[in-house]
């Protein structure tokens, strides 16, 4: 991984860390599935604008747009839904800790599926030091307070984020970013809009301009600008590096509720991003580009 790629990498947790305190905002007027949905429609709609503007079509073969289902299911659906539904129960420090164990689902599945992308020692090593980033950086004094039941939503909407990730990289290798992006989004809307009528019916009042703001921001940046970089990262550098967005995105999003929301910042906050930053490091094998510049090798 290369000093852009990780600079992408870190971009991106930038992006998402925001989702956190848009998302905040937002459902203080609007309900989660209502608000999932139009976060997902507004996405889809930019993308396909945009891929017309750039000259490039959707494929109409029947395959890939049962991969755009399989991937719009397995990444956005069903996790948006679970996560939506199990922060009503637990505290929203299990929440994060919980939703950064992403990477470490990637990892597994692909030492068992075994995988084209290569599980070493120091890939291993960032991981875990990665995980314990995010838990110095959001505490454990929350976990304990769960539930079983909203703790178990959290984990399997992280299961199904690594077994997105994995199957992308397979089935939309070489494709230009936007197409994948794009049709993943429109598999998806066509998906939540119902499921949103269904479960919580129409809105029934306009939102304040601070939410409409919010929601445009929420799905032009975090989504429509995010998944483009995400794919674009998934073809480089596989799956498994970039799962490991997930212990990026809590500390961005610690700093941003404390700039913006006035969110209390603690000395943990800072301590776990360090730590986070070195696992990426490690993990992405950037460390040794580091060391190397720091310390040249020695010529004989």
């Amino acid at each position: 991984m290369n000093v852009r790629q990780t600079g992408m990498l870190f971009l991106l947790g930038a992006i998402w860390g925001a989702a956190f305190m848009l998302i905040k905002i937002a459902v203080a007027e609007i309900t989660p599935a209502t608000l999932v949905a139009v976060r997902i429609v507004v996405t889809a709609l930019i993308l396909w604008g945009a891929l017309r503007i750039g000259g490039e079509q959707l494929p109409r073969d029947r395959q890939t747009w049962l991969n755009f289902y399989s991937v719009g299911v397995f990444g956005l659906v069903v996790p948006f839904l679970l996560i939506s539904w199990g922060q009503r129960l637990i505290p929203s420090s299990t929440t994060a800790i919980l939703g950064a164990t992403t990477p470490l689902f990637t990892a597994l599945i692909n030492i068992f599926s075994r995988s084209e992308e290569k599980i070493n020692s120091e890939r291993i090593i960032g991981l875990g030091v990665g995980f314990i980033g995010v838990m110095i950086a959001i505490g454990l004094h929350g976990a304990s307070a769960g539930n079983i039941l909203g703790e178990l939503c959290v984990l399997g909407a992280a299961l199904c984020y690594a077994i997105s990730a994995l199957y992308s990289r397979r089935v939309f290798g070489g494709m230009s970013p936007i197409v994948p992006s794009t049709g993943q989004m429109i598999a998806s809307a066509s998906l939540l809009v119902p499921i949103a009528l269904l479960w919580e019916g129409v809105p029934q009042s306009m939102p304040s301009t601070r939410v409409i703001v919010a929601m445009i921001i929420l799905a032009v940046f975090c989504t429509a600008i995010a998944y483009i970089i995400y794919y674009r990262l998934i073809d480089s550098i596989g799956a498994t590096k970039v799962s490991m967005v997930s212990y990026l995105v809590a500390p961005f999003g610690v700093v941003y509720g404390s700039i913006f929301l006035q969110e209390p910042i603690t000395s943990n906050s800072i301590a776990g991003l360090v730590v986070i930053i070195g696992g990426i490091l490690i993990a992405g094998g950037s460390w040794r580009l580091l060391r190397n510049k720091v310390m040249p090798p020695a010529q004989s």
